[in-house]
């Protein structure tokens, strides 16, 4: 259910998102059309998701949405926030229901005046470039009493809703999104750190040495598909080279 409300004026307090962090995923900030604000509401017959894909690894950090109220009185309990990985449905997707992090996101809106709420992650959730994710949303608040996701201002995005009578995903689809920003600290990866301790050493190249030995192509260092002298080249290369 899409719920629409007419205001005169629109009051929009934001919290900072945090300043360390890269952006992974944003939108933009509340919806308003002709009929007033545009929003999903989340409540006990629908959960509501946005579909994303990273640009690059990242470790999840935290996730900021824009929400209003359906109740004229400050909400008790908070959002649920999960990250899930991707399923195809046919030609589209739904969350996978695989759980990465889970999430309270406590809704400071009062009434139809958007609020932009933070939840914090754990800092343990990789998310991997290239690879579909989506944050859903769920609420066990009943109808008339519910946090509504806010619609963006201009802009497209992949979205599903649960259906009312069997909770069950929707094929997601291309259209009219929430209001969302998603952040994460870069992961750095250092090739040549072959043991993992942080420190560039013989025992990288022992490990790499074993690798080579063994037929595993995490040593084929030149990416040809091979394991030939010129991987040995290419580790030392990255090796001299020293990590960030």
């Amino acid at each position: 259910m899409i719920r629409f409300a007419t205001i005169t004026t629109l009051a929009i307090a934001a919290t900072t998102p945090l300043a360390c962090a890269d952006v992974i995923y944003e939108t933009a900030g509340p919806f308003g059309s002709p009929f007033g604000l545009v929003g999903f509401d989340v409540f006990t017959n629908q959960s509501v998701a946005v579909r994303f894909v990273p640009d690059q690894d990242y470790q999840l950090t935290s996730v900021s949405a824009w929400f209003m109220n359906n109740d004229g009185v400050p909400l008790d309990r908070p959002v649920r926030l999960s990250v899930q990985t991707d399923e195809a449905v046919g030609d589209a997707f739904i969350p996978s229901g695989e759980e990465l992090e889970v999430m309270d996101l406590f809704i400071t809106a009062i009434g139809w005046d958007p609020q932009f709420d933070t939840a914090t992650a754990s800092g343990d959730t990789v998310l991997n470039a290239g690879q579909a994710y989506w944050i859903v949303a769920e609420s066990d608040y009943g109808a008339s009493e519910n946090p509504v996701w806010n619609w963006a201002t201009g802009v497209s995005g992949y979205t599903s809703t649960t259906r009312f009578d069997t909770g069950e995903w929707q094929p997601g689809g291309t259209g009219a999104t929430v209001g969302v920003v998603i952040e994460g600290d870069t992961v750095t990866t250092c090739r040549a750190d072959l043991d993992g301790d942080g420190s560039l050493t013989i025992f990288d190249f022992l490990a790499y040495q074993n690798l080579f030995d063994a037929g595993d192509l995490a040593a084929d260092f030149d990416g040809d598909g091979d394991l030939t002298i010129f991987d040995f080249l290419a580790f030392q290369n990255e090796f001299d080279a020293g990590c960030e």
